[in-house]
């Protein structure tokens, strides 16, 4: 479980790294590897069947979770896209957060509205609120970097924040579309698979129209940017290694999180996902520093940003919570 949340807030490091490659080039390729390649040898070797699954589901949920998959591939465009303009140190908690919380409260919202009053839905909401104080107090300490002289955000803060939080909110629609894959998940376990190994039929199938979007975004800007030339150059090969490196962890912290919640039994949601949340934002949080995306700021701006820090991981342990209700 730790080891799954130091390689989700650090995936996005190497990118930090790239050289002579615009944007599009490092997600392109991390979406190649990660969403498509690396996602599929692990699937097919969990799940060797896999394609019998599917012909043998209804092709009303493949379509349903294909849907699904296609809105968090935005959701994960806009993240990279978030994380270029703001930066590992305040791009990581704001995203992270957003997904932590939404991404029990809208489910509840879309299958269980009647319990939206009950103690479960008004822990979520607490933990919304909370998420929103974070993201509020975050934004002040950015505001307040950049108006005392230090590092400058790439393009508009407020447009950066604002690609951000719509990632958050889009990147949760797996947590929506995993309730529509019940009936693939049987299909999965009648034909022999495990149950530990079931799941991923869905998740599968989500990560790949996920990567259909995102590899598309960045032809299409490859191309209206004239860049696609420039994607073979000398720095391709470190670069290769570098987008390998950010897809195997990536994909490696999702499954190294299900193993672990697995071993924990009934407190894997209770005590496994605010953990790995609140230490993936640290983690990303930290890197953000070390890179020096804060060097030059004042510090009461630096502990305004540490408040928000807090704040969003007494909102992830608030919903984390919810879940004993």
């Amino acid at each position: 479980m730790l080891l799954a949340a130091l390689l989700q807030g650090t995936f996005i490091l190497p990118m930090t790294f790239v050289r002579r490659w615009s944007w599009e080039h490092t997600w392109a390729t991390f979406s190649l590897l990660g969403m498509l390649v690396f996602n599929w040898l692990i699937t097919l070797a969990l799940v060797p069947n896999i394609f019998a699954v599917y012909s043998a589901s209804p092709g009303r949920d493949l379509a349903i979770l294909g849907m699904f998959g296609a809105g968090w591939g935005i959701g994960a465009v806009l993240f990279g896209l978030g994380m270029d303009r703001l930066g590992m140190a305040v791009g990581y908690p704001i995203i992270m957060g957003l997904i932590a919380v939404l991404g029990s409260l809208i489910p509840l919202l879309v299958f269980f509205p009647q319990t939206l009053l009950t103690s479960k839905g008004l822990m979520l909401i607490l933990g919304t609120l909370l998420a929103v104080a974070g993201i509020i107090l975050c934004s002040i300490a950015a505001s307040r970097r950049t108006s005392a002289g230090g590092p400058s955000f790439k393009g508009s803060f407020g447009t950066g924040l604002a690609i951000a939080i719509l990632a958050g909110v889009l990147s949760c629609l797996p947590n929506v579309g995993v309730a529509f894959g019940g009936n693939l998940i049987r299909t999965a376990t009648a034909l022999g698979v495990s149950e530990a190994s079931s799941g991923n039929t869905v998740w599968a199938l989500l990560f790949t129209f996920g990567f259909i979007v995102n590899f598309a975004y960045c032809a299409y800007l490859m191309v209206r940017r004239q860049t696609a030339a420039a994607y073979w150059n000398a720095e391709t090969p470190r670069n290769l290694a570098l987008s390998a490196a950010m897809a195997a962890m990536w994909i490696g912290s999702f499954y190294l999180y299900g193993a672990g919640a697995a071993h924990l039994g009934r407190w894997g949601l209770v005590v496994g996902w605010p953990v790995f949340i609140s230490l993936s934002i640290l983690t990303g949080n930290m890197w953000g520093l070390w890179r020096g995306e804060w060097k030059g700021s004042p510090v009461a701006a630096r502990a305004v940003l540490n408040r928000g820090l807090v704040v969003l991981i007494i909102a992830v342990i608030a919903v984390a919570f919810s879940n004993r209700f």
